[in-house]
Order: structure tokens, then sequence, then C-alpha cells
């Protein structure tokens, strides 16, 4: 089979993949999406790209909505901590650094009163605050570019600003060691357009910030929990900050009963067979390295039932 070929298989895959129906509680349409890269030969390999990853096990590039001010009250007060009260700077679009509180309240103003104003308190959500992040160990500076490029790729229509924390120069009490970015975007746009991400914006955003990584240097991919055969979620940050303070090690108070073991299980036996398809696909073509993605395919699914069979309790196994 030739490539191109193998590309419309890859494509085909991958959008049966990701056609997953999620409850909409939200009145407003979402916001449009941005065209993505033309050609099936560009799509393909943004697949391509995320299946070595898993494969690899390619750090994941992390997105994640830490919430947004209803109101400039708590928009400054975001910015305070973003900040560090002023200790640490805050840059916006066009590389302007605000340093200091004087300068950082400066900053409120103009989201308050520029475009389109904010009131001090708000029935809605006046911004939307985004953490981007990457494990220990990775290049902060390039981290920060990353985000530079990606907010400049998916807000050039909205007032936003940045803060890189790392744990070596951040002055809050309890740096964390993953150096992260806060960006924070003004919802309203001066046309009166709302930013109103959904969970596939999410994803995204997560690919989109994954392919700045790499041009940056980064080796990072994004991909779902499911294609990674990660069953555990992770903790909500109130219930991972409140075991933090309290060093608690009793008893699981955020995890999964008997149902959603099982559900689980039927997930990752649906997953199982998505990868069987794909390597076939990919087995089947032309390209030495598509055929050697597929056994590394094959090699990462034998590893995940090894795992899940480790896990299984002792009288299950010996039946």
């Amino acid at each position: 089979m030739n490539k191109d070929h193998t590309d419309t298989l890859l494509l085909a895959w991958d959008q049966g993949f990701n056609q997953r129906q999620s409850r909409r509680v939200a009145t407003r349409g979402p916001r449009p999406l941005p065209k993505q890269a033309a050609g099936n030969s560009a799509s393909a390999h943004a697949i391509r790209q995320r299946l070595r990853g898993n494969v690899r096990r390619t750090p994941q590039a992390m997105v994640r909505i830490s919430g947004g001010g209803r109101g400039m009250r708590h928009i400054r007060a975001h910015l305070d901590y973003i900040s560090r009260n002023g200790l640490l700077a805050v840059e916006g679009p066009d590389g302007e650094l605000y340093l200091g509180r004087e300068e950082v309240r400066s900053l409120g103003d103009e989201w308050q009163h520029g475009g389109v104003p904010i009131a001090d308190e708000a029935n809605r959500r006046e911004a939307v605050n985004i953490v981007l992040s990457m494990p220990e160990g990775t290049d902060a500076q390039a981290l920060l570019r990353a985000v530079r490029d990606f907010a400049r790729d998916e807000f050039s229509d909205h007032q936003y600003v940045m803060a890189l924390h790392r744990y070596e120069d951040d002055p809050g009490r309890n740096p964390s060691r993953h150096p992260h970015v806060h960006l924070c975007v003004k919802k309203t746009a001066p046309d009166g357009s709302r930013l109103d991400p959904r969970k596939e914006d999410l994803r995204r955003w997560r690919g989109c910030f994954a392919e700045r990584l790499r041009h940056h240097g980064i080796d990072a991919t994004a991909s779902s929990r499911i294609e990674r055969f990660q069953a555990q979620k992770g903790l909500p940050q109130s219930v991972y900050h409140l075991r933090k303070r309290n060093r608690a090690r009793g008893p699981q108070i955020w995890g999964a009963g008997p149902g959603a073991k099982a559900a689980a299980q039927l997930r990752q036996q649906a997953m199982l067979q998505r990868y069987a398809g794909v390597a076939r696909i990919l087995a089947g073509g032309e390209d030495g390295e598509d055929r050697q993605l597929g056994v590394g395919l094959v090699g990462m699914c034998e590893r995940a039932l090894a795992i899940a069979r480790e896990r299984e309790p002792r009288k299950q196994r010996a039946r």
C-alpha cells in the first residue's frame, strides 16, 4: 500500500477515534476552531507523531483551565497571584513586561478600561486562567517561548498576559518542581466575541502546544489517558492540595469504584482493538518507519496487557 493510501486510512482511523459524544450543558455555541493544516499528509503526520509519542512514552504537554475571574476584583487577585505580588514579571502579547506591584496594578487598569470594559463585580467570568506545564527538568525558557507562540496563535484577538513559574526562582511558599506558565486571557474581544472553550478546544490546545514545544526543542506529545492505557484520573486540585496540607495517608478519598473499574477495562479492550487495527494499517504500508511504528504499537499493547494481568486478584489469575 502506498503512502497516500496509508495516510487516508490513518485519517479515517483517527476520525473514528475522536468522535466521542459528550453532554453539553452550556447554551452558547462553541467558539469556531481555527483552520487546520491543509492536506492529508500534514494531518497524517500529526497522527504518527502522537502514536510515536505513546510508544516512546514521550512527556505529555499539559494544558489545564484553572478557573477565571468574575469581575475585575477577581482578575486583579489572579494577576497578583501569578506575579507573586509583583516579584515575578508578567508578560503581555507584544513582549512588554510588568514587574512590581504598581506595574501589575497598572496592567489591571488597562484590562478594566481597555477594549471591552470590565466591572469590579460581574455575574459571568471575564477571564480564562490557563496553566501550561511540563515535567521537572524541562528547559523553562524554551517552555516560555512555546507558550508565547501558542498564545499568539490561539488568542491574537484577545488581551492576555503570562507568567513563568519555575522552582529555582519562584518566591511562593510551595513552589512546584514542574515548570509551568500561567496564561490569563480576557474572554471578550474588542469585536464583542467571547472565548468559550470546550473539551474539543482543550484537546486541540494540547496538540498545538505540543507542536510548539517540539519546535523549540522540547520532546512532547498530546494524547488521551485512554490512548496511554492510564486508567486512573489525576486528583482534582482541591483534593491534591488537601492531601498535601494534611499529609493524608489514609483511605483513598478520590478513586474508582468497582463499576468504574469495569468500565475502564471495557475502554482498555476497545483501545486494544483500535490499536490492532492501526497496527495492521501501518504494517501493510510500503514505508519502513510505518512498519516499525506498527511493531512498536503491538509491543505497547502487550505491555499494557501484562500490567493489567498483574493487577488482577490472584484468584482471578488462577482461573
